[in-house]
């Protein structure tokens, strides 16, 4: 795979910060450490406030938190497009290192792949991988059992869960193709903090080729050995004549491992560092598992994987909520600020795992809804539900913990959520 950050085939310019209304401007950098650890009251105050502009890494952006202007953005494709414009430095907003990946895709391409990859995600599909997905999470408790008291959830548990259920048994890989999968999703990391221009790291370009190249082998297997696995479902995806190509095929897998394998597993360590910092509903609970779909999705609600779905672009000067938005600038939703809306959830900021929230934006909204939302919220409700009925005292070893943030841009994964069994 050839991937460089200086490809322009045309010139287009973004727009400057000093040519902004600077009323709603705010000196704030994204990329700067100290945003993410203190992303939770960040994301509150941007719940309460109008579209501002900031920057990152000095590209200015326009920020939305409320509700209603996130589900402008979201819900009008045709001025606010996922498909980034070819301007010099917006390569660092570029989640797939120029894969072309339904995420990144507008209009009918996306709808078509999209068409073509949803067999793989209905429900009985889902349905399907919940006994393997309740063996691996087994194994996981029974390792944690075998070594005493206390465990660290995301190194011990939630870490690589959804890298057995997806590449194991929804992909059906090998040990060996698997690991390609992890080393390569591993190393987007490396260009989530790139600067404007920089290079991408030499481990990026070994391991998104020697990807390909096991790409291509598994769907040459495929073809030649029909499966009913998820890569097998859309391999041998019809709609009449359409089908994905090659390029697609390695794009869109690649897209569904990339957005799930990291935002699961913090989804789980959340889930269990909220409720341990609640063991008032974390005890309620316990004694009604019944309760889990709604604990998972209020879980989801008040702190999800972090600040951001996939970056917009206007695609013509707009304006949000009296906020002038000119043509080609990035549009950051932040789908988490949503969720502490207070136009829309009543004391937002209380979890509450009675509240059933309806209609929360975790998972993006209109035609980019997470295609893999089902299989998520499986394996946090199986991991939840599995874990209670194990280790019924189950609790954060420290009632105070506090945890480090880390991850790719837009993300808050927690380094470490330490519990208690006994």
């Amino acid at each position: 795979m050839e991937a460089t950050l200086d490809t322009v085939t045309e010139q287009a310019t973004g727009p400057r910060l000093e040519d902004l209304d600077q009323q709603y401007y705010i000196d704030l950098d994204l990329a700067e450490e100290s945003v993410r650890q203190n992303g939770i009251q960040h994301m509150r105050d941007w719940a309460k406030r109008g579209p501002f502009y900031c920057n990152r890494r000095g590209i200015p952006v326009v920020v939305c938190g409320r509700y209603a202007d996130a589900q402008e953005v979201y819900l009008n494709p045709d001025v606010y497009s996922v498909e980034m414009p070819p301007i010099p430095g917006y390569e660092i907003f570029d989640f797939f290192g120029g894969l072309k990946a339904v995420a990144q895709m507008d209009g009918a391409d996306h709808a078509r792949i999209r068409r073509l990859m949803m067999p793989a995600f209905m429900p009985a599909g889902v349905k399907a991988l919940e006994e393997a997905t309740a063996k691996i999470i087994e194994a996981k408790l029974d390792a944690i059992e075998a070594n005493g008291d206390t465990f660290e959830v995301m190194s011990d548990f939630s870490g690589d869960i959804i890298g057995h259920v997806l590449l194991g048994a929804a992909f059906n890989l090998t040990p060996e193709q698997q690991n390609a999968f992890k080393r390569a999703h591993d190393s987007f990391g490396l260009i989530m903090g790139l600067a404007p221009g920089e290079p991408y790291p030499q481990e990026f370009l070994e391991s998104a080729g020697a990807l390909q190249q096991v790409m291509m082998e598994i769907l040459e297997d495929r073809r030649k050995n029909p499966t009913n696995d998820m890569i097998g479902k859309m391999v041998h995806a019809r709609d009449n004549d359409d089908k994905l190509t090659d390029e697609e095929l390695f794009g869109q897998i690649n897209a569904v491992c990339g957005a799930a394998l990291g935002t699961t597993a913090t989804s789980i360590a959340t889930a269990l560092l909220n409720l341990g910092r609640h063991p008032d509903q974390f005890d309620m609970l316990k004694a009604d598992p019944s309760m889990t779909d709604m604990a998972v999705t209020e879980c989801l609600r008040y702190q999800s994987t972090g600040f951001f779905t996939f970056p917009r672009y206007a695609t013509r000067d707009t304006e949000l909520a009296g906020v002038k938005i000119p043509k080609n600038m990035v549009v950051l939703a932040s789908a988490q600020a949503t969720n502490y809306d207070p136009a829309v959830y009543d004391k937002p900021e209380t979890f509450d795992i009675k509240r059933n929230p309806q209609a929360i934006m975790t998972f993006g909204a209109g035609a980019h809804h997470c295609i893999g939302n089902r299989l998520a919220r499986m394996v946090i409700r199986k991991s939840l539900e599995q874990m209670m009925a194990r280790f019924p005292n189950l609790r954060l070893a420290d009632p105070d913990f506090d945890p480090v943030y880390q991850g790719m841009f837009g993300e808050m994964a927690p380094d470490r959520v330490p519990m208690q069994t006994n």
